[in-house]
């Protein structure tokens, strides 16, 4: 007689296993690309209905998730998680610091009060919070010696655009662009000397975002904020 009740458990176990198997370093690398770019804009929008503080609360959660996937994916060696471990811990204290210093400084403020929030938010708090990000992309291209990434050139596209366009965004409002050029050099550098797809990837999208701010730089003759403009 078969046994239906161990056929399901059987055909949930090979589906469980198709399923995980899908998740390839090169999606969840896209993936994380995705997760940057939307919880890094979307409290901006979430802004004009009051939920800016509430909304960006996530940001962490998600894009440190996203990228504890891309390197279980890339079954990362123990110096890459080391990395990732450090970039996870300026993420969050970073963005923590931008967080609560940007909700009080909404707040009518003067004098010392408005000069700590403001370095705070403005300057320590925007500062840490990317350069975690940006070690946190450098564990991922390190966990990528741990195994052989396939790339298809869609996904390539979208690291790129998605993760690129980002950096500009952010790193323009945070007003530490040069952190951005700087790591444009570093990652594009390590990409000329290893040719790996998913550094490659990473690299051309730092380079994409360099070019955008260059762009602004020529055409406003600096580098503006976007809210400095009125635009935010």
């Amino acid at each position: 007689m078969r046994d239906d009740g161990a056929m399901s458990l059987a055909g949930w176990e090979s589906r469980a296993v198709q399923e995980a198997r899908s998740w390839t370093p090169g999606r969840c690398a896209v993936v994380f690309a995705v997760a940057v770019a939307v919880f890094h804009h979307v409290p901006l929008l979430a802004g004009a209905v009051d939920l800016h503080d509430a909304t960006d609360l996530v940001t962490p959660f998600v894009v440190v998730a996203a990228a504890l996937a891309a390197l279980f994916s890339l079954r990362a060696p123990p110096r890459a998680l080391v990395v990732a471990f450090v970039g996870a811990i300026l993420y969050v204290d970073g963005h923590g610091i931008h967080l609560s210093a940007n909700a009080i400084g909404n707040n009518p403020l003067s004098g010392h009060a408005a000069e700590v929030a403001h370095f705070w938010d403005e300057q320590f708090g925007h500062l840490w919070w990317h350069l975690g990000w940006f070690v946190l992309v450098a564990a991922l291209c390190l966990a990528e010696l741990g195994r052989r990434v396939e790339l298809s050139r869609r996904r390539t596209a979208t690291i790129v655009f998605l993760l690129g366009a980002t950096l500009f965004t952010n790193t323009i409002e945070g007003g530490d662009w040069w952190l951005e050029l700087a790591g444009t050099v570093v990652f594009c550098a390590w990409a000329l000397a290893a040719r790996r797809p998913l550094l490659i990837a990473f690299a051309g999208a730092f380079a994409f975002g360099a070019a955008l701010i260059g762009i602004w730089a020529i055409w406003h003759g600096g580098e503006p904020q976007f809210s400095q403009l009125g635009w935010l």
